[in-house]
């Protein structure tokens, strides 16, 4: 039987889609370009529907007067509904902006003609599935549009005759949806009905059933908890009124929305900053695959217990707690204090002729990374291995579908020859089969992919390193998709696999210095920048705080 799972990156892709599409009410002005738009109609149009009938169609509102109408019902329509409200309900609604007509540069008017195809195959006990149908083509649209950088927002507060005189549609066909379409400004961090606190997203356990209503469907399995409602201001709100033009600050302003709706707060925390480091040795070493010897990992090891490792260095620099864990040097530390002792094995097997480790030593090597994450509100992580770029690469090989001569990189400085066996080494691999963790992986990897899936659901921010991290994010994601919101990339390494990496998990570095030590060290000093990007969200005043007038646009608005 084929296995018809989507790669891990590419199940990553839609996942994040489905995560990050938000309901968006603030539009750039520039236009949507025909091609963009023709893929994005074009995924909606093969949604599914009930005996392929196919009901939907799409209106492109781009006039000007038309969409001035629209806006001016809408808002007429949106002050009767503020007014079945009281209290501070009735405030809040009236704060919110729900609807971007004249801001977006396009409408799409979707709507369902009930008689498309006849007497249509499943329709013959529930006529409203035509309606239902076109609901699938407007989550495809939304979806696509997400993944091409687009925003939509849903429009509902208006009279469906007043579209339908405004349009031209006919009586028999009913209007499904009104929806804005562009470049949205900001793409909020969390629903804008939950950053305001109007409502939280009900937990799954909640809303599953088994087999009979109100059932519990008990679920298992790891995964992120929605971020609880917070109270305004929330961090997208504070972001777009501080002293600045909006996005001025650039991705630090992204980043520090990112910690605030990971943590699910409207004050992004960064006091307490902790790095997991994890060692391990390779038995993938004996085919040469490196420039130094394997006891060069406890030799390191002892270096980042002394504070004498780069990683060290900008740890110190940027407040870092470091947490150093044995998981499978080839060495017996004994009772030294500095190192958590999590040992699993003295180092993995030669992942060239067989599986690096057992089942049951990859997920002990797991669960032991799930008890290394520390009490903080950022979190980083690195690795120490002699061989284990060759075991990332070979993961990565399995997991993205790419040759070896592709991902496999010089790791420590190898020359030709060593790099033509290190690809050797790890096409063997590759060719064995096997869940690519266990059987290509190190311990250390394996516990790094247990303290990224622990703290994603502890809702802490993890700050991703290199290439090594890299390969264990994937594993990570793999196992548990929501992971990969709380990924943070520190940086690109110089390693010739990891821009493919990052560009499988959907992420960007915060930087390109061209380093490859690994250890950490990247992730330990992009943390300083992500402290920096919140420090500026919650340090900085907004205008309405420094008593300064914000900026207004072209037609007078603020």
């Amino acid at each position: 039987m084929s296995d018809l799972r989507f790669p891990p990156a590419d199940a990553a892709a839609v996942y994040r889609a489905i995560h990050t599409r938000r309901d968006v009410r603030a539009y750039r002005p520039a236009p949507v370009a025909a091609e963009v738009l023709q893929r994005v109609l074009n995924a909606a149009h093969h949604a599914p529907s009930v005996g392929f009938m196919q009901p939907w169609n799409f209106i492109l509102v781009e006039s000007p007067a038309l969409r001035r109408r629209a806006y001016e019902h809408v808002v007429a329509v949106s002050n009767r509904a503020r007014d079945t409200y009281e209290g501070d309900r009735a405030a809040t609604y009236g704060a919110l902006k729900l609807q971007g007509i004249l801001d977006a540069p396009l409408s799409i008017v979707v709507t369902c003609d009930p008689d498309r195809g006849g007497n249509v195959l499943g329709r013959h006990t529930m006529r409203e599935t035509d309606a239902h149908s076109t609901c699938l083509a407007i989550q495809n649209l939304w979806l696509a549009a997400r993944a091409e950088g687009l925003g939509v927002g849903w429009v509902s507060i208006f009279e469906p005759e007043f579209v339908r005189e405004l349009l031209a549609i006919p009586a028999r066909v009913q209007i499904i949806a009104w929806l804005t379409v562009g470049w949205p400004v900001e793409l909020p961090a969390e629903p804008m009905l939950q950053s305001v606190g109007w409502r939280r997203r009900i937990p799954l356990g909640e809303v599953a059933f088994r087999d009979r209503w109100e059932e519990p469907a008990a679920l298992g399995g790891a995964s992120v908890a929605p971020p609880e409602p917070v109270a305004p201001p929330t961090a997208v709100e504070r972001n777009a009124n501080l002293t600045k033009p909006p996005g001025s600050l650039g991705r630090l302003e992204a980043v520090a929305l990112q910690v605030a709706a990971i943590q699910g707060t409207p004050w992004p925390r960064w006091q307490r900053k902790s790095l997991v480091l994890c060692a391990g040795d390779h038995g993938v070493v004996a085919e040469g695959v490196s420039a130094y010897r394997p006891e060069v990992t406890t030799r390191m090891v002892v270096q980042f217990v002394a504070g004498a490792a780069a990683v060290n260095a900008f740890a110190r620099q940027n407040g870092i707690d470091l947490v150093i864990a044995d998981l499978g040097v080839d060495h017996d530390f004994g009772e030294a204090t500095g190192i958590v002792h999590a040992k699993v094995r003295r180092s993995t097997r030669n992942l060239a002729v067989e599986a690096a480790m057992t089942e049951e030593e990859c997920e002990a090597a797991i669960a032991s990374g799930r008890a290394l994450v520390p009490d903080c509100d950022l979190l980083a992580v690195g690795e120490m291995g002699i061989g284990n770029s060759t075991s990332a690469a070979a993961i990565v090989c399995a997991l993205l579908g790419e040759p070896p001569e592709v991902i496999v990189g010089r790791g420590t400085g190898v020359g030709d020859t060593t790099w033509g066996r290190k690809i050797e080494a790890v096409r063997r691999g590759v060719a064995r089969g096997g869940d690519p963790l266990t059987s290509l992986g190190g311990y250390e990897i394996a516990a790094l992919v247990g303290v990224m899936e622990e703290a994603a659901a502890r809702g802490i921010p993890i700050v991703l390193d290199g290439f090594i991290t890299g390969a264990a994010a994937l594993c990570a994601v793999q196992r548990t998709p929501s992971v990969l919101g709380a990924l943070i990339a520190g940086h690109r390494s110089a390693e010739a696999g990891h821009a493919r990496v990052l560009d499988a998990l959907g992420l960007a570095p915060l930087l390109d210095l061209a380093m490859r030590l690994g250890e950490g060290s990247g992730a330990a000093l992009a943390m300083g920048l992500v402290e920096a990007g919140c420090r500026t969200l919650s340090e900085m005043r907004t205008f309405a705080e420094a008593g300064i007038e914000d900026a207004v646009d072209e037609g007078g608005r603020r």
